[in-house]
């Protein structure tokens, strides 16, 4: 009866085929993907390797030094950042798709990318997501680093912590780094009756673009005892 529920499931795919949230092209016979996403789309993403990276913000770097520009004229709360993806090609239009056209069954798959990083460089320690503002979370009905870590804690098993709230403001976009803090302080804080963190967290976000996200939310964890903050991203902004 196998053969069956194989051909049955053949004939669906034919008349009602999935899309590539990423390319838009039909996912025909492609029934052992895990996500919404092509065979093509997904070999097309390709890590940052080969490269040497700035110690602080993870993009790669041409020069002996250790520090990128940027990063050199810094000072983060946070230890450092790690990113998998340089924000271009397909992973741009699959966090575009994420955020911005309500694509939440893309949450499974940035969980799966952060997980191996997760398991890898940050084996054993807690995850603490990047909140989105309420402003955006109420428009959108749901938070997609929220959904992120609900999905590794329930796929991975690790241990969630979605401890931070963002108030609404002006939107950071298109903002330089200083203009970023500058919107951003005092709109992170903890929720009412948050548990006590751990002493090592990892914050997740999709992108590290200037760290001023990143950096408000660590001097908050960091002002309620948590002694060191990495972040892991899905992607970096050059």
């Amino acid at each position: 009866m196998r053969w069956i529920e194989k051909t049955r499931r053949s004939l669906l795919e034919i008349l009602y085929p999935g899309l590539c949230l990423c390319c838009g092209q039909a996912l025909l016979f492609q029934s052992t993907l895990r996500f919404p996403i092509c065979t093509s789309c997904q070999n097309a993403l390709l890590p940052i390797t080969g490269h040497r990276r700035c110690a602080v913000c993870s993009i790669p770097l041409i020069s002996e030094l250790e520090l990128c520009s940027r990063c050199s004229k810094r000072d983060f709360a946070f230890e450092s950042n790690f990113s998998v993806y340089e924000y271009r090609g397909p992973i741009r239009q699959i966090i575009s798709q994420f955020k911005f056209s309500n694509r939440r069954s893309l949450a499974r798959f940035v969980a799966h990318v952060l997980e191996l990083e997760l398991a890898g460089r940050f084996r054993g320690m807690p995850i603490v997501p990047i909140p989105g503002s309420r402003g955006s979370v109420r428009r959108r009905g749901w938070d997609p680093m929220l959904e992120v870590a609900r999905a590794l804690k329930r796929d991975a098993g690790i241990p969630a912590f979605p401890q931070l709230v963002r108030r609404s403001g002006g939107a950071q976009k298109g903002l330089q780094y200083r203009a970023r803090l500058e919107n951003l302080s005092g709109r992170v804080e903890l929720k009412r009756g948050a548990r006590q963190l751990p002493q090592r967290v990892v914050l997740i976000d999709d992108i590290f673009t200037t760290g001023a996200t990143a950096d408000e939310c660590a001097r908050v964890l960091r002002r309620d005892g948590v002694k060191k903050v990495f972040v892991l991203t899905l992607s970096v902004d050059m």
